[in-house]
């Protein structure tokens, strides 16, 4: 790729892209390298998205959030650079410890919420905020990963047609497909504390749609009641 990163492995696969292990031979260092799908990159909707995730990481600079290298295109292969990561997903962590203790709860929830306050601040909503894209340090530390559904929240259009994000962890609102805003990651971020904390999501179902329609039961439910 542009005859500066050579891939090594594949690292992971999301829903737009696939991430890879590569060395940058300019400055001789190992990064990670997130690529749009082949089946992806025809169609203008993903590329938009994928280019709006580019738009938002490289606006946002801060230790709690995976650094974005480079941004570029080659060979009609739009891709983005990140920092390597020496550490495992918040969602790997609970599957091997089991519930959290209130203590380490609080310590990796902080760092997720200064994350926030410093993409907000730019205007940005991460919209996707889960424990599969939130990495433990080895050190202890997080790093928010996958703005893949950041949108930038000046623009006034949202995405009506589909309630982007993981069904356990989306907001009332996001889950209707109206508009949002930094609440919604807040709200998101409420689950994953949740989440540590009894070791479960507080709406699960048997399929995607039933469990995105609980919250919003609720919602309208206690509206009703007030």
């Amino acid at each position: 790729m542009d005859n500066r990163y050579e891939i090594l492995e594949v690292i992971g696969t999301g829903g737009m892209a696939v991430v890879y292990k590569a060395r940058c031979h300019r400055l001789n260092r190992l990064v990670a390298i997130k690529i749009l799908k082949d089946e992806l990159s025809q169609d203008a909707e993903f590329r938009r998205r994928f280019h709006a995730e580019s738009q938002a990481v490289a606006m946002l600079s801060h230790p709690n959030i995976v650094n974005v290298y480079d941004v570029s295109h080659s060979d009609n292969v739009d891709y983005i650079v990140m920092e390597l990561i020496d550490g495992i997903t918040l969602k790997q962590y609970m599957q091997q410890k089991g519930i959290l203790n209130w203590r380490e709860v609080l310590h990796f929830s902080t760092q997720i919420a200064k994350a926030l306050e410093h993409a907000h601040s730019r205007g940005i909503i991460h919209r996707d905020i889960k424990p599969h894209n939130i990495m433990i340090l080895k050190d202890g530390s997080v790093k928010v990963a996958d703005f893949g559904i950041a949108r930038v929240s000046s623009a006034q259009s949202t995405l009506t047609r589909e309630a982007l994000g993981s069904v356990h962890y989306i907001s009332p609102e996001q889950a209707k497909g109206s508009r949002i805003d930094y609440r919604s990651d807040l709200y998101s971020l409420g689950v994953v504390m949740y989440e540590m904390l009894t070791g479960r999501p507080p709406y699960d179902g048997e399929t995607p749609v039933s469990v995105a329609i609980q919250p919003v039961s609720y919602t309208h439910l206690r509206a009703h009641e007030t």
